[in-house]
């Protein structure tokens, strides 16, 4: 039987050993390299970081399209960060028809930090447009999925998609002081009732320690080159290449 004094007795073990391991990554971060990870981001002790990256989506039997984001975290502390972001996406699907198309998303992140690498997880929020009517009428109408006359099969995979909430989670590892790699994924499950799923990888170089302006106006300063491939059941992948930098304040 477990006495009051001896719960007591582990509540004060488990929140030493917790603040010991909060004050353990914090001063990983403040004496070892900081770390990438997906998306254009990276790990801080504290303060804002922004990203942007720049390439191109593809399907099998469309025309490649042109994306680019930015986004912008702010670490509260080595543990705990969130922040916005907003991807673009655009070109000629065919002869007749083109395709701009912006989604913006809201993220938190649950950090967990080492020496070599970090892991982390939290929740996604997004949605396609700004408009207060139409997000209420999405969100009044969950689950149904209504297809419009224009739809073409290039076209819609990237416009049926609407507001949706997920998770993302992944992870960075340091080979060598200026050199990470990166492994993410992601799941966002839309209002209309289906759902998408990313996986990621990259490779990322650490610019800091090699530029006077970079060691004089940022904490961090990371290049990468990610990939990324959306698997799709009854129809061909969507892969994505993207070149990126992040900055940290």
């Amino acid at each position: 039987m477990i006495t009051i004094w001896q719960l007591l007795n582990y509540l004060h073990k488990l929140v030493f050993s917790l603040l010991f391991l909060f004050a353990y990554s914090e001063a990983i971060l403040q004496n070892q390299g900081t770390i990438p990870l997906p998306g254009q981001g990276i790990i801080q002790n504290k303060g804002l970081t922004a990203g942007m990256g720049f390439g191109t989506i593809s399907r099998t039997g469309c025309k490649n399209l042109l994306t680019w984001n930015v986004q912008g975290n702010y670490f509260y502390n080595s543990y705990i960060s969130a922040g916005p972001s907003i991807k673009f996406l655009g070109g000629n699907l065919d002869s007749d028809n083109n395709l701009v198309n912006q989604r913006y998303s809201g993220n938190l992140k649950f950090i967990h930090t080492q020496e070599k690498y970090a892991v982390f997880i939290g929740p996604v929020l997004s949605f396609d447009n700004t408009n207060l009517s139409t997000l209420r009428n999405e969100f009044s109408h969950i689950g149904e999925f209504r297809e419009t006359q224009n739809d073409i099969e290039c076209k819609e995979i990237f416009e049926k998609t609407g507001s949706s909430v997920g998770y993302h989670i992944g992870t960075g590892f340091l080979l060598a002081p200026n050199l990470g790699l990166t492994f993410g994924h992601s799941f966002d499950w839309m209002l209309k009732g289906i759902y998408t799923v990313s996986l990621s990888t990259s490779i990322a170089y650490n610019l800091r320690e090699h530029f006077e302006k970079l060691v004089e106006n940022t904490k961090n300063s990371w290049l990468s080159l990610e990939y990324l491939i959306s698997p799709n059941q009854s129809k061909s992948n969507i892969n994505s290449l993207i070149l990126g930098i992040v900055l940290g304040f």
